[in-house]
């Protein structure tokens, strides 16, 4: 068995390029699955033994012994890593099925909903020093909230989207009148006016949002800009784009707006298709209506 870890590991190195945290974790995790076959086979165990039963009996033990299910749903992916590689590199023919190595569910994460002060402490954050890549950086921030956009529809959005006279913002996929662009209006024009010329390099370039290459701001930047700004405003880890979705969501309903409104602003499927942790009856006071 231990040579076989051995195997294991070496081949998640040199083949797969797997990180020394990551073998670490692998090591640790299969030292103590083999720890555990000791004491349920009090010999040494060869991989062909390891039987449906075994697993399961495993995964019960784990479970005794009170690890987070994070922690057990790790353990279980080093296990189906490992007997993959042995079945699919030695040819095992252990009678185990990857069925018998389901992680246990993980407890829904509430999704966090800002306050009026955490939100205004974000969307004011980036102009406190007025450059032109931090006032591209408000405008993203005042449009994921106001528009409950997702961030793919926001790497996308061209300049001609923006219709800033009706203060709409058109999509390509719904609704023909656009969404109310509310308190991010200002934030683009500004935008559009003061930093959109010094970042464009190639007048070509239709897309809404640049880079400092002058080029299409990706998924991953326009995420890394909340990022910045939530740690900038003191807001900690937990904040991403899809928290401003969210508040946004929880906010309308606070202010006493059904679900159905929430649908077609967010685009969803239908008005169950996101979690609302707010109470709808209760109006909300101060936070500004985006229409």
């Amino acid at each position: 068995m231990d040579e076989a870890i051995s195997r294991f590991l070496r081949h998640m190195r040199q083949v797969r390029g797997s990180a020394q945290n990551t073998i670490a974790a692998y090591h640790g995790d299969l030292r103590q699955f083999h720890h555990y076959l000791l004491q349920v086979i009090p010999r040494p165990v060869d991989p062909g033994e390891i039987s449906g039963k075994v697993l399961v009996r495993y995964l019960e033990w784990l479970n005794a012994q009170r690890y987070r299910p994070a922690t057990i749903s790790r353990k279980m992916a080093t296990l189906r890593a490992f007997l993959s590689y042995l079945r699919e590199h030695e040819g095992s023919s252990a009678s185990w099925s990857l069925d018998q190595l389901r992680p246990p569910s993980l407890p829904a994460r509430r999704p966090r909903v800002l306050t009026r002060s955490e939100l205004d402490a974000l969307l004011s954050a980036p102009l406190e020093e007025p450059k032109p890549r931090h006032l591209r950086d408000a405008a993203i921030l005042a449009l994921l909230y106001s528009t409950g956009l997702r961030v793919e529809q926001v790497s996308r959005l061209d300049v001609g989207r923006v219709d800033l006279i009706r203060s709409r913002v058109m999509l390509e996929d719904r609704m023909a009148d656009g969404l109310s662009l509310g308190r991010a209006s200002h934030a683009i024009r500004v935008y559009l006016h003061d930093a959109r010329p010094q970042l464009a390099r190639d007048p070509r370039v239709k897309a809404l949002f640049l880079n400092q290459r002058g080029e299409r701001l990706s998924r991953q930047g326009i995420w890394l800009v909340v990022k910045r700004w939530a740690s900038r405003a003191g807001l900690g880890h937990d904040v991403s784009p899809h928290t401003l979705r969210h508040s946004l969501a929880a906010h309308m309903l606070r202010r006493g707006e059904s679900r159905r409104d929430v649908q077609q602003k967010l685009g969803l499927a239908s008005p169950s298709a996101i979690r609302i942790h707010a109470q709808p009856q209760r109006p909300m006071k101060g936070i500004p209506d985006d229409g």
